[in-house]
C-alpha cells in the first residue's frame, strides 16, 4: 500500500474565514482564530489511518497586498499564525506533519486588486508559479517533507475552495470540496458538482470537515494499490 498523504487548505477549511478577515492583518490575531467545529476530530480520523501523514497547504494572497492596512500581514506573521493554529490543534491531539505556504499572487489577481482600489507589491507577484493552488508546488513540498515523491502517495485535498478540488486532481488524487458559505457565494459548489461528474471517484462534497475525513477513511479502507 502507498503512503497517505492529506493536504487541507487553512482559512475556511481549518479555522473561520468570515468577510475576507486575513487573519494576521489585526494586532488581535489570536483572538480572531476559531477552529470550526470538526476540524479536530477529523484530523484524529485521518491520523487513525495506518501510513497517513497530514499537512496544511495555504495560499496567503494578503501578504502580496501593500496597502498599510495589511502592513502587519507579513510571511513571518503567517507563520506565527500558523504556529498559533498548530499548537491548538495538538493540544488535541492532532498530529500535523508540517504547514506550506504561497505568499505569492499571479496577474489576474493584481488586476482584480487593482479594481478594489488595492496595491501589490511587485516582489510578490509570480505568474506561472508552481506553489500557488491549483498548481501543485505545495503538494510537491508536502511530500518531500515526509520523505516521499509526490506520485508515491496516495493523495487527498480538503479544502473550501474550487481551486483545492482542482490541486487534488493536478496531484493526480482525490479532491474533497468542504461546503462553506464562500462556496456558494462563489459558485465554487457548483463547479465541483460537474467535476463530480468529469471525474467520478475523484470529486467529492462534504459539509463539514468531519465528513470529508470519513470519506478519506473509507477510500482509505477500500484500497487495492
Amino acid at each position: 500500500m502507498r503512503p497517505i498523504l492529506v493536504c487541507c487548505d487553512r482559512d475556511g477549511t481549518i479555522n473561520r474565514d468570515d468577510n475576507n478577515l486575513y487573519l494576521g492583518k489585526s494586532p488581535d490575531w489570536k483572538s480572531q482564530i476559531e477552529i470550526l467545529p470538526g476540524v479536530a476530530s477529523g484530523i484524529l480520523k485521518i491520523n487513525e489511518i495506518p501510513d497517513s501523514h497530514l499537512v496544511v497547504v495555504t495560499n496567503q494572497s494578503g501578504v502580496a497586498i501593500a496597502d498599510s492596512e495589511f502592513a502587519e500581514l507579513t510571511e513571518e506573521r503567517v507563520g506565527e499564525v500558523n504556529f498559533e493554529i498548530g499548537s491548538r490543534l495538538r493540544a488535541k491531539g492532532c498530529r500535523i506533519d508540517g504547514f506550506f505556504v504561497c505568499p505569492y499572487v499571479d496577474s489576474a489577481y493584481v488586476a482584480q486588486a487593482r479594481d478594489r482600489g488595492r496595491t501589490i507589491n511587485p516582489d510578490y507577484i509570480q505568474d506561472g508559479c508552481r506553489d500557488l493552488k491549483p498548481n501543485t508546488g505545495l503538494l510537491e513540498k508536502a511530500a518531500a517533507k515526509v520523505g516521499l515523491e509526490l506520485n508515491q502517495c496516495s493523495l487527498y485535498v480538503i479544502g473550501d475552495r474550487f481551486t483545492d478540488v482542482e490541486m487534488g486532481l493536478n496531484g493526480g488524487g482525490v479532491g474533497i470540496l468542504v461546503e462553506s458559505p464562500k462556496t456558494r457565494e462563489l459558485g465554487d459548489l457548483k463547479k465541483t458538482r460537474k467535476l463530480m461528474s468529469e471525474h467520478p471517484g475523484q470529486v467529492y462534497v462534504a459539509d463539514a470537515f468531519d465528513a470529508a475525513a470519513r470519506t478519506i477513511v473509507e477510500l482509505a479502507a477500500a484500497r487495492t494499490d
